[in-house]
């Protein structure tokens, strides 16, 4: 018997060996079988891409590390507040819901290593973030198809109080509960806020948006019709382009410092 378990703990140890064997390295940080196992099973992608996530992943814990960027409990609070409220619920509710099931460590933890990547970026494209009034103009020129919309627009709108109730509503109009308030309108287009504007012109005929917080209620809208064509303003629209254009300027700025600290990082793969 001694020796049956002898031979078993001795596999099992083995066995370990093999599955926390060190295949990678990024500044000396080490990245293991298991880590590239566990990731690829997690993400459903080949253990290729899996290392690759992890390599990226070590250089931004390192380049966290080195600009001192921290997230305090008071920052993923208010992380948690912003998603339970778009949920409907109050933090409390929300922290009582996730401990229930026992998922609120996991999910603090992944809203912290969000937070930190994106003070992070924040700290890596502040200064150099610059958009020119020349540059939003000629996006306005040159894209004009994006700021096409309809002239009228017919809704019917659903409001409650509940977003679950209006999740009923979008799967059957014909669905009653007192507590949902509704209303036909017909809209033009200049009456619109920019907001409402792009959803509908994004929503198609014969669909639902998506449900919308507005503070002291909830709302969704099915789209009737839309008629007309008409190209918005650039007065009304710049803002927009604005927004648009620094995302993809950030974009750039962030691909181009990780490629340069990824080229200069000591990254080693370990063959069998």
């Amino acid at each position: 018997m001694k020796k049956s378990l002898l031979i078993l703990c001795t596999a099992l140890i083995l066995n370990a060996k093999i599955v926390d064997k060190v295949v990678a390295s990024v500044n000396n940080a080490p990245i293991t079988s298991y880590d590239i196992e566990k990731v690829s099973s997690e993400a459903k992608v080949s253990e290729d891409i899996a290392l690759n996530m992890l390599i990226d992943q070590k250089l931004l814990q390192q380049e966290i590390k080195k600009r001192g960027i921290t997230v305090d409990e008071f920052d993923i609070d208010n992380k948690l507040e912003k998603i339970a409220r778009q949920n409907g619920m109050s933090l409390f509710e929300f922290k009582n819901i996730l401990a229930q099931k026992g998922m609120l460590e996991d999910f603090k933890k992944r809203i912290k290593d969000n937070l930190l990547k994106e003070k992070l970026f924040e700290n890596i494209v502040n200064s150099k973030l610059q958009i020119s009034p020349e540059e939003i103009k000629n996006y306005y020129e040159n894209h004009k198809n994006e700021f096409t919309t309809f002239k009228t627009v017919q809704v019917m709108k659903y409001q409650a109080n509940n977003p679950k109730i209006l999740k009923e509503v979008q799967k059957n109009p014909l669905y009653s509960n007192t507590s949902v308030k509704s209303e036909s309108a017909v809209y033009d287009v200049d009456e619109l806020p920019l907001r409402l504007l792009f959803l509908f012109n994004e929503t198609k005929v014969g669909e639902f948006t998506p449900i919308i917080n507005e503070g002291t209620h909830y709302s969704t809208y099915y789209i009737a019709r839309k008629d007309g064509k008409k190209i918005l303003p650039f007065e009304k629209v710049k803002n927009i382009i604005y927004n648009k254009l620094i995302a993809q300027k950030r974009e750039e700025i962030l691909k181009d410092y990780f490629n340069k600290i990824k080229n200069q990082a000591d990254i080693k793969i370990y063959k069998d």
